[in-house]
């Protein structure tokens, strides 16, 4: 058996440092607190509740529920991956009057030690997975939280990621997904009514310390944060029948299946492989004036898989170049096309970013993709605007199958953070 000797002094006196200095070095990065990968080696990040891939990133505050982080490193060398966690307020601002000790109950840092090297596959790449919480780290608070990974220091940021942890409570919400209350808006846009119980639990000024975040699919260029209730009863509060709670319908999103990268599915053109897999979809025409038609999704998700007798799809799913393409005839110059989805983070950067291509007149992006299959749209973004117009290219229906979620904050006069009490899944088709 291997001896154990004790630390050395200076070792000690470094640990403790590095303890001191993190929380601090952390809150002071200027990075958005955002799902972006800074590292172009990492692929396939995913974070999800244990035991369902296609879950959201909640967890409760002291359960045992656990959330699994997972990504792919496409470096020919093994990394020393670790994290930490910084807490965030109903908006995602980093909650900047709390310090470690307020946040983490357990060490400020965690190690990623599980990792597993591909097998059989063309494109070489090591899996990285943890659980969280684990034994030495631990929210103390609930709130809305980053995963900040990083590579043998907080200088080498490998990605960010969002997750929330919801505290117990009484606070429940119920509601239905309808049509939008304004008649000129009942064909296209979705309304989200919905009623706060409160089941004893003491809110002493509802508009300024109760904060309610609706969120569409896994969207987040479109949160839309609910105002003053319309109505307000000794234990409830109502927000049915408000116009300003509505989202956009948009349309099915679009899917591709690369489960195998042998036999082409229903979407894809043609499969060749030159120094890698390259995979060609056919092309995507516009919607925007197309009648509506249910075809079943994942609500912009993707989940991996290889159906190729693989036995473990994490280390046994290959890699491929997918290319995109969207006929157009004209160059825009007054905004930019995205292809947003879980696939390219819900964000609006220069992955998920089109390019116009004049020769072949239209959009076209190429991503590099493990193998799965994928929900995707087309969103179009004007210059100096937040929010992506998806009705542009994909159209705009109210039948459209949508999740949406209602996050239910609590501020408490005295408190130095959002609480999450309450969260809340519908959908604009199942009642």
């Amino acid at each position: 058996m291997m001896q154990k000797h004790p630390p050395s002094l200076c070792f000690l006196l470094s640990i403790i440092f590095f303890c001191l200095i993190l929380p601090v070095a952390a809150n002071a990065f200027v990075l958005p607190n955002t799902n972006t990968i800074y590292d172009p080696s990492i692929k396939t990040v995913q974070v999800f509740k244990e035991g369902f891939e296609l879950s959201s990133p909640i967890i409760q505050l002291k359960s045992e529920e656990h959330l699994m982080l997972s990504f792919d490193g496409l470096d020919p060398d093994i990394k020393r991956f670790k994290f930490t966690i910084r807490h965030c307020e109903s908006d995602w601002r980093t909650s900047s009057e709390l310090t470690e000790m307020d946040v983490i109950d357990g060490f400020s840092e965690e190690n990623i030690d599980h990792y597993e090297m591909s097998y059989n596959t063309t494109v070489k790449y090591t899996h990285y997975s943890t659980q969280f919480p684990t034994e030495n780290m631990r929210p103390k608070i609930s709130g809305n939280y980053l995963f900040i990974v990083y590579e043998d220091d907080t200088a080498q940021i490998a990605f960010t990621w969002r997750f929330m942890v919801v505290e117990p409570s009484p606070v429940i919400t119920s509601g239905n997904v309808v049509q939008s209350s304004r008649m000129e808006d009942r064909d296209t846009r979705q309304q989200i009514d919905f009623i706060v119980h409160l089941n004893g639990f003491v809110v002493n000024d509802v508009g300024r310390e109760l904060k309610i975040v609706i969120q569409q699919n896994g969207r987040w260029d479109n949160l839309l944060y609910a105002g003053r209730p319309r109505f307000q009863r000794s234990d409830e509060l109502d927000y049915r029948y408000d116009e300003s709670i509505t989202f956009d319908g948009g349309n099915q999103f679009r899917n591709f299946d690369i489960k195998s990268l042998i036999y082409q599915t229903e979407r894809i053109a043609k499969i060749s492989y030159d120094t890698t897999n390259q995979v060609f979809l056919l092309n995507d025409l516009p919607r925007t004036f197309k009648q509506y038609v249910f075809e079943k999704d994942i609500n912009g998700r993707f989940y991996i898989k290889n159906e190729e007798h693989a036995d473990d799809s994490n280390i046994e799913a290959d890699y491929a170049w997918v290319h995109f393409f969207l006929p157009y005839p004209t160059l825009l110059t007054n905004g930019q096309f995205y292809l947003l989805g879980e696939l390219t983070q819900w964000q609006f950067n220069e992955t998920s970013h089109l390019n116009y291509n004049s020769h072949r007149k239209g959009y076209e992006l190429n991503l590099f993709l493990k193998q799965g299959y994928y929900n995707y749209c087309y969103v179009f973004r004007e210059n100096n605007k937040k929010i992506g117009d998806i009705a542009f290219i994909e159209g705009n229906h109210v039948e459209t199958e949508n999740d949406y979620t209602i996050y239910v904050y609590y501020h408490q006069t005295g408190f130095l953070y959002d609480q999450l009490i309450a969260v809340n899944f519908l959908n604009s088709v199942q009642k």
